[in-house]
């Protein structure tokens, strides 16, 4: 990960039509997490592998000031700070030693674990969760297809869709621990 990636806006991303955003309303009080940061993924995809990327993000208000001197012209309103970010490649949802493929189409459980966190969400800032399956250039590009990433063939990148679920039966989720 290059060393500005870990204060780049993450602005960029939220835009994107492949990334769910997910972000609390402005809170009315301090709340700071401790701990792990635990995915509980419900997901399936159309290929037989995908990876399966979380951030953690700190929205800042609107109206937060930019800073004085401003010599990189940093707009700080509205501005989203990575906090935690991480990445399962599905395969190894299960196991590290004995990867196993997707079934297309087909709702599976992919649980992971982010480094752990001690941050403080400020009153007026908003708790952002985006998921993707992309994190290139900080993590290879997955085919999309089971195989051995690294001698992959083009011809093996195929198309695919990828699903969260959210439902009652199958309730995605990214939890923390929140300070008293």
């Amino acid at each position: 990960m290059a060393q500005e990636y870990k204060t780049a806006d993450q602005r960029f991303a939220a835009r994107r039509p492949d990334v769910l955003v997910y972000e609390t309303e402005p809170l009315e009080e301090d709340v700071t997490v401790v701990g792990p940061v635990n995915a509980d993924l419900f997901v399936s995809t159309t290929g037989t592998d995908s990876d399966w990327v979380v951030k953690l993000i700190d929205v800042y208000p609107d109206d937060y000031p930019d800073p004085n001197p401003n010599p990189a012209n940093v707009k700080m309103g509205g501005y989203q700070q990575l906090v935690r970010g991480d990445v399962m490649r599905g395969k190894f949802r299960k196991s590290f030693e004995k990867p196993e493929p997707f079934s297309p189409g087909q709702p599976a459980s992919v649980k992971f674990a982010l480094q752990d966190v001690y941050h403080t969400f400020r009153s007026g800032h908003r708790i952002m969760v985006q998921v993707q399956s992309s994190w290139f250039p900080l993590v290879d590009r997955n085919p999309q297809t089971f195989t051995d990433i690294y001698t992959a063939k083009d011809s093996e990148f195929k198309k695919a869709t990828q699903r969260v679920y959210y439902t009652r039966e199958m309730p995605s989720r990214v939890a923390v621990l929140v300070m008293p």
